[in-house]
C-alpha cells in the first residue's frame, strides 16, 4: 500500500482539480447507470420476476425495502448535477434546476406500488417530466458550445448530432413512458424498461461529453485561462492572461 503524500507537486495539484469533474461526471454516470439494473436484480431475486411497473414504485415496494437505493442514488446524481459547473451561465441555470428536479421526484412518492397499479401523484411525474426536459436544454443549447474547440468540422458535426440525438431520445423517453402508463393502465413491465432506457441516455449524455473534453481538453485550458464563451459562437481559444498567471504561479 502506498503512503499518502505529505506533499503535493505544482503537477499534482493540476491533476487534482482537473479531476474534479471528471469525477462529477464518472459519479453521475455510474450511479445513474447502475440504478435500474439494481432494482431490476432485487425484484428478480425477490420474486422471480419484475414485479413493479416503474422504477418510481419501489420507493414503497415490499413495505420500501429499496426505498433507500432509490431514493439515495436520486439525490446523490441530483446533487452532483447542482454542483455540476458549465462552460456558461444558461448551462448551469439548467443543471441547477434538473438536480432540484431529480431531488423532487426522489422525494414526492409516486403511490404507484401495491397491487392496485394507480399512479397517486402528479407532481412526482411532473418533476421527473421537469428533469428531463432540463437535461434536453443542456443537450439543445448548452452541449454545443464547446464542440467549437474540436479540430476538425466532421468531428464538429458529429458530436453536434450526437447531442440532438440524445435530447431526442430524453425527450421522447419520458412521453413514451406516461403513453405507455395511461394506455396500459399502469400496468406490465415496458414502462420499467422505457425508464431503463431513458435513465441509460440521460447517462450516455455525460459519456459522451466526457470524451469530447479527452478530445479538446476543454476542462484544462479553461483553468489555464485559454477560453472564453463569445455569445452566438461558443467557446474558443484566447491568449492566457499572462500577469495573472503570473499571480496564480506565486
Amino acid at each position: 500500500m502506498q503512503t499518502p503524500k505529505r506533499s503535493m507537486t505544482t503537477e499534482d495539484l493540476r491533476r487534482n482539480m482537473m479531476s474534479t469533474y471528471f469525477t462529477l461526471r464518472l459519479g453521475i454516470v455510474l450511479l445513474s447507470g447502475a440504478l435500474p439494473p439494481i432494482l431490476y436484480g432485487y425484484s428478480l431475486a425477490t420474486h422471480g420476476q419484475l414485479a413493479e411497473t416503474s422504477m418510481s414504485a419501489f420507493y414503497g415496494a415490499d413495505g420500501g425495502a429499496m426505498r433507500n437505493w432509490f431514493v439515495g442514488i436520486l439525490w446523490a446524481v441530483g446533487a452532483f448535477l447542482v454542483l455540476y459547473q458549465g462552460f456558461s451561465a444558461l448551462e448551469d441555470w439548467l443543471l441547477n434546476f434538473a438536480g432540484g428536479f431529480m431531488v423532487l421526484t426522489a422525494m414526492t412518492p409516486c403511490g404507484c406500488w401495491g397491487p392496485d397499479v394507480i399512479d397517486k401523484s402528479r407532481a412526482h411525474t411532473t418533476f421527473a417530466v421537469l428533469f428531463f426536459a432540463c437535461m434536453v436544454g443542456v443537450c439543445l443549447f448548452c452541449a454545443r458550445d464547446t464542440i467549437t474547440l474540436l479540430p476538425e468540422k466532421p468531428d464538429q458535426d458529429k458530436f453536434k448530432g450526437t447531442y440532438y440525438t440524445i435530447a431526442f431520445l430524453l425527450f421522447v423517453s419520458p412521453l413514451a413512458a406516461l403513453a405507455t402508463a395511461y394506455l396500459s393502465g399502469a400496468r406490465g413491465s415496458l414502462v420499467f424498461f422505457i425508464e431503463w432506457f431513458a435513465v441509460w441516455v440521460f447517462a450516455a449524455y455525460w459519456i459522451t461529453k466526457s470524451v469530447e473534453f479527452k478530445i479538446t481538453s476543454a476542462e484544462r485550458r479553461a483553468l489555464y485561462g485559454a477560453l472564453k464563451n463569445v455569445e452566438g459562437v461558443g467557446v474558443v481559444p484566447q491568449e492566457p492572461n499572462v500577469e495573472q498567471m503570473k499571480r496564480l504561479a506565486q
